[in-house]
Protein backbone atom coordinates (compact mmCIF):
# COMPACT_ATOMS: atom_id res chain seq x y z
CA UNK A 1 0.00 0.00 0.00
CA UNK A 2 2.68 2.51 0.90
CA UNK A 3 4.64 1.79 -2.64
CA UNK A 4 1.58 2.68 -4.56
CA UNK A 5 1.02 5.54 -2.66
CA UNK A 6 4.49 6.98 -3.30
CA UNK A 7 4.46 5.88 -6.80
CA UNK A 8 0.99 7.93 -7.06
CA UNK A 9 2.30 11.35 -5.24
CA UNK A 10 5.41 10.97 -7.10
CA UNK A 11 3.31 10.66 -10.45
CA UNK A 12 1.41 13.48 -9.80
CA UNK A 13 4.32 15.79 -8.78
CA UNK A 14 5.62 15.01 -12.36
CA UNK A 15 2.27 15.89 -13.87
CA UNK A 16 2.21 18.72 -11.83
CA UNK A 17 6.02 19.99 -13.09
CA UNK A 18 4.94 19.57 -16.33
CA UNK A 19 1.64 21.43 -16.09
CA UNK A 20 3.61 24.04 -14.39
CA UNK A 21 6.63 24.17 -17.44
CA UNK A 22 3.58 24.55 -19.86
CA UNK A 23 1.64 27.08 -17.90
CA UNK A 24 4.87 29.20 -18.33
CA UNK A 25 5.83 28.68 -21.31
CA UNK A 26 2.12 29.73 -22.58
CA UNK A 27 2.27 32.73 -20.70
CA UNK A 28 5.42 33.92 -21.89
CA UNK A 29 4.28 36.71 -24.46
CA UNK A 30 7.42 36.42 -27.15
CA UNK A 31 7.09 39.94 -28.55
CA UNK A 32 7.83 41.16 -25.01
CA UNK A 33 10.81 39.31 -25.12
CA UNK A 34 14.09 41.38 -26.58
CA UNK A 35 14.64 40.87 -30.57
CA UNK A 36 15.91 37.33 -31.52
CA UNK A 37 18.90 37.68 -33.59
CA UNK A 38 18.99 36.15 -37.08
CA UNK A 39 15.18 36.74 -37.73
CA UNK A 40 15.12 35.25 -41.24
CA UNK A 41 12.65 36.41 -44.08
CA UNK A 42 9.01 34.28 -44.24
CA UNK A 43 9.37 31.52 -47.15
CA UNK A 44 7.29 30.92 -50.05
CA UNK A 45 5.34 28.45 -47.24
CA UNK A 46 4.64 30.24 -44.27
CA UNK A 47 3.47 33.12 -46.47
CA UNK A 48 0.28 31.07 -47.26
CA UNK A 49 -0.56 30.82 -44.33
CA UNK A 50 0.86 34.10 -42.37
CA UNK A 51 -1.67 37.13 -41.64
CA UNK A 52 -1.14 38.86 -45.02
CA UNK A 53 0.68 42.26 -44.29
CA UNK A 54 -0.33 44.83 -46.29
CA UNK A 55 -3.66 43.45 -46.38
CA UNK A 56 -6.86 44.22 -48.81
CA UNK A 57 -7.91 46.66 -46.27
CA UNK A 58 -5.11 48.73 -45.66
CA UNK A 59 -4.32 49.30 -49.81
CA UNK A 60 -8.05 50.32 -49.26
CA UNK A 61 -7.03 52.98 -46.95
CA UNK A 62 -4.17 54.11 -48.40
CA UNK A 63 -5.82 54.26 -51.77
CA UNK A 64 -8.75 56.23 -50.16
CA UNK A 65 -6.12 58.63 -48.10
CA UNK A 66 -4.35 59.16 -51.53
CA UNK A 67 -7.51 60.31 -53.39
CA UNK A 68 -8.67 61.92 -49.76
CA UNK A 69 -5.63 64.29 -50.30
CA UNK A 70 -6.52 64.92 -53.77
CA UNK A 71 -9.89 66.42 -53.35
CA UNK A 72 -8.94 69.09 -50.84
CA UNK A 73 -5.51 69.87 -51.64
CA UNK A 74 -5.69 73.41 -52.06
CA UNK A 75 -7.54 74.03 -48.95
CA UNK A 76 -5.58 75.58 -46.21
CA UNK A 77 -6.91 75.59 -42.17
CA UNK A 78 -5.79 77.65 -39.48
CA UNK A 79 -4.93 76.85 -36.11
CA UNK A 80 -5.70 78.24 -32.47
CA UNK A 81 -1.92 79.67 -32.34
CA UNK A 82 -3.18 81.58 -36.14
CA UNK A 83 -0.71 79.46 -37.93
CA UNK A 84 -2.02 78.50 -41.29
CA UNK A 85 -1.48 75.52 -42.90
CA UNK A 86 -2.18 73.51 -46.18
CA UNK A 87 -4.60 70.38 -46.30
CA UNK A 88 -1.87 68.47 -46.64
CA UNK A 89 0.46 69.19 -43.32
CA UNK A 90 -2.91 68.51 -41.33
CA UNK A 91 -3.57 65.44 -43.21
CA UNK A 92 0.07 64.34 -42.03
CA UNK A 93 -0.07 65.50 -38.65
CA UNK A 94 -3.48 64.03 -38.17
CA UNK A 95 -2.25 60.57 -40.02
CA UNK A 96 0.94 60.56 -37.30
CA UNK A 97 -0.61 61.21 -33.88
CA UNK A 98 -3.41 58.39 -34.80
CA UNK A 99 -0.98 56.11 -35.62
CA UNK A 100 1.00 57.20 -32.91
CA UNK A 101 -2.30 56.43 -30.55
CA UNK A 102 -2.77 53.13 -31.83
CA UNK A 103 0.76 52.30 -31.60
CA UNK A 104 1.47 53.33 -28.21
CA UNK A 105 -1.84 51.37 -27.64
CA UNK A 106 -0.25 48.29 -27.84
CA UNK A 107 2.69 49.09 -26.30
CA UNK A 108 0.84 49.74 -22.91
CA UNK A 109 -1.38 47.13 -22.92
CA UNK A 110 1.03 44.74 -23.84
CA UNK A 111 3.35 46.48 -20.83
CA UNK A 112 6.27 46.02 -23.77
CA UNK A 113 9.32 46.56 -22.36
CA UNK A 114 12.12 49.59 -24.14
CA UNK A 115 13.74 46.38 -25.61
CA UNK A 116 10.63 44.27 -26.74
CA UNK A 117 10.64 43.10 -30.02
CA UNK A 118 6.92 43.88 -30.54
CA UNK A 119 7.89 47.51 -29.17
CA UNK A 120 10.25 47.68 -31.81
CA UNK A 121 8.84 46.71 -34.55
CA UNK A 122 6.37 49.05 -34.26
CA UNK A 123 8.38 52.18 -33.42
CA UNK A 124 10.52 51.43 -36.30
CA UNK A 125 7.78 50.63 -38.49
CA UNK A 126 6.17 54.14 -37.22
CA UNK A 127 9.58 56.23 -37.46
CA UNK A 128 9.57 55.63 -41.19
CA UNK A 129 6.04 56.35 -42.36
CA UNK A 130 6.66 59.80 -40.19
CA UNK A 131 10.11 60.16 -42.51
CA UNK A 132 7.64 59.32 -45.53
CA UNK A 133 4.84 61.25 -44.51
CA UNK A 134 6.49 64.67 -43.34
CA UNK A 135 8.18 64.42 -46.95
CA UNK A 136 4.79 64.12 -49.02
CA UNK A 137 2.99 66.55 -47.49
CA UNK A 138 1.49 67.20 -50.70
CA UNK A 139 1.47 64.86 -53.91
CA UNK A 140 0.98 65.88 -57.37
CA UNK A 141 -1.67 64.40 -59.12
CA UNK A 142 0.83 62.47 -61.57
CA UNK A 143 2.70 61.21 -58.34
CA UNK A 144 -0.37 59.52 -56.45
CA UNK A 145 -0.07 56.28 -58.08
CA UNK A 146 4.04 56.15 -56.91
CA UNK A 147 3.13 57.60 -53.35
CA UNK A 148 0.52 54.75 -53.03
CA UNK A 149 3.19 51.87 -53.78
CA UNK A 150 5.75 53.35 -51.60
CA UNK A 151 3.41 53.73 -48.82
CA UNK A 152 2.52 50.03 -49.01
CA UNK A 153 5.94 49.09 -49.72
CA UNK A 154 7.16 50.69 -46.16
CA UNK A 155 4.78 48.07 -44.56
CA UNK A 156 5.91 45.47 -46.48
CA UNK A 157 9.60 45.78 -46.18
CA UNK A 158 9.30 45.36 -42.36
CA UNK A 159 6.10 42.91 -41.94
CA UNK A 160 8.96 40.89 -44.55
CA UNK A 161 11.20 40.33 -41.35
CA UNK A 162 8.03 39.83 -38.85
CA UNK A 163 6.95 35.98 -38.07
CA UNK A 164 4.66 36.80 -35.67
CA UNK A 165 0.78 36.31 -36.94
CA UNK A 166 -0.21 39.06 -33.94
CA UNK A 167 2.33 41.39 -34.78
CA UNK A 168 1.20 41.67 -38.35
CA UNK A 169 -2.22 42.27 -37.82
CA UNK A 170 -1.02 44.90 -35.24
CA UNK A 171 1.18 46.43 -37.82
CA UNK A 172 -1.46 46.56 -40.41
CA UNK A 173 -3.70 48.20 -37.80
CA UNK A 174 -1.59 50.57 -36.69
CA UNK A 175 -1.99 51.97 -40.62
CA UNK A 176 -5.43 51.09 -41.04
CA UNK A 177 -6.83 53.27 -37.58
CA UNK A 178 -4.14 56.39 -38.29
CA UNK A 179 -5.43 57.07 -41.76
CA UNK A 180 -8.75 56.85 -41.14
CA UNK A 181 -8.77 58.42 -38.02
CA UNK A 182 -7.18 61.18 -39.90
CA UNK A 183 -10.01 61.44 -42.45
CA UNK A 184 -12.21 61.44 -39.83
CA UNK A 185 -10.87 64.14 -37.65
CA UNK A 186 -13.01 67.29 -37.04
CA UNK A 187 -11.01 68.87 -34.46
CA UNK A 188 -13.33 72.38 -33.85
CA UNK A 189 -9.87 74.38 -32.97
CA UNK A 190 -8.75 73.59 -36.66
CA UNK A 191 -11.20 75.93 -38.87
CA UNK A 192 -11.03 76.51 -42.21
CA UNK A 193 -8.93 79.92 -43.65
CA UNK A 194 -10.90 82.66 -45.06
CA UNK A 195 -7.89 84.99 -45.79
CA UNK A 196 -7.62 88.16 -44.38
Amino acid sequence: MKTQSKHWILGAAIIGVIALGQTAYAAQDPLMLPEQEGLQVISEIQAKITVESPNWEVKQVVDTFANYGQDHSKQLYELQTHQVISAGQLDVINALYYMNVRKNFYIESHRWKKDSYGRKVLNSLYADYQNYLNSHRYVSANEVDAYKEEFLGILARHAEKVHNDELRTYMNEMVIFGLEQAMKDHNPSVQEYKGK
